[in-house]
């Protein structure tokens, strides 16, 4: 549950946006944090309403690393990426990038042939892996990316222990 009513929310965006005041005067106005409106404005501006409420729920492996991605692509604040993929706090997005850093994508058990979706279960992956692109179904086609997503995590997570266990031995040796 939300700290401040959806309906409050409004009021205080309706009157930053309607107004000629900036961040700091209308939070002020209504005893908030700067940067608490400011979220709430960017959220509101890029999802409407349902901005204001982000769903609390649990996302899929491929999911959390899709965001992760985006997120060093875009060069995003976990605050920003949370606004844009509409999840509750900035600090989930930041304890995922902590899991990820310190486990590679084995944090999120990103395994997806020991973990499938249920829209997925029947699929084989080793069939989806040798039938041409062109052929497969949204399902099968989905079920092949997030396998490829997990094995490129997987590759470059065993590349960068190699080259820091590389870096261990060469500076031993001196």
């Amino acid at each position: 549950m939300s700290k401040y009513p959806k309906e409050f929310k409004l009021k205080v965006i309706d009157h930053y946006l309607t107004g000629n005041e900036g961040f700091i005067q209308v939070a002020l106005s209504y005893g908030l944090h700067r940067d608490v409106l400011r979220n709430w404005v960017h959220s509101y501006q890029l999802h409407g309403e349902e901005g204001l409420s982000p769903e609390r729920s649990r996302y899929t492996p491929a999911f959390k690393l899709s965001v992760l991605r985006y997120q060093e692509q875009h060069q995003l604040s976990a605050n920003r990426a949370a606004m844009h993929f509409n999840i509750a706090s900035g600090s989930t997005i930041a304890s995922w990038q902590r899991l990820y850093n310190e486990h590679g994508a084995a944090a999120f058990k990103c395994d997806v042939l020991e973990q499938p979706s249920p829209m997925s279960k029947s699929i084989d992956i080793k069939k989806i892996l040798k039938i041409p692109l062109t052929e497969l179904s949204p399902q099968e086609l989905l079920r092949r990316a997030q396998y490829l997503e997990a094995e490129n995590a997987y590759l470059k997570k065993l590349e960068a222990l190699a080259q820091q266990k590389n870096l261990a031995n060469k500076n031993k040796s001196k």
